[in-house]
């Protein structure tokens, strides 16, 4: 893939880097784990209104535990993202010079299925 202007050989804008996530999903009865590494290549051939970004790895998590019964399931559910709280920008957000992508987080959630 050609990613400079023809005439001028300046890079496009707005090209993201290679990215690419590497993940695993065990599962025991109702209790499902899932780690993944999401991975980032640095940017440094950029336009001339764009600045570099630098590559990144972070690591997430999931987890989740489901209760069937009859008619409905319990779904219990964990993510935690970002778990080493690494500082990374996303090249192509509007806004990457002026605020990170977010740092470490936790989320709980609990869902009734009805059927």
């Amino acid at each position: 893939m050609d990613t400079k202007l023809r005439q001028s050989s300046l890079p496009l804008p707005r090209i993201p880097p290679l990215r690419g996530t590497v993940g695993l999903e065990i599962v025991y009865g109702g209790l499902s784990i899932k780690p993944e590494i999401v991975m980032a290549d640095a940017r440094r051939d950029v336009f001339t209104t764009e600045t570099p970004t630098s590559g990144y790895t972070v690591a997430n998590l999931k987890a989740s535990y489901t209760i069937p019964r009859q008619h409905f399931s319990h779904h219990l559910a964990m993510a935690v993202f970002n778990i080493g709280d690494t500082l990374y920008r996303n090249h192509v957000s509007f806004i990457k010079d002026l605020a990170p992508e977010i740092g470490r987080g936790v989320r709980f959630s609990y869902t009734v299925k009805f059927f």
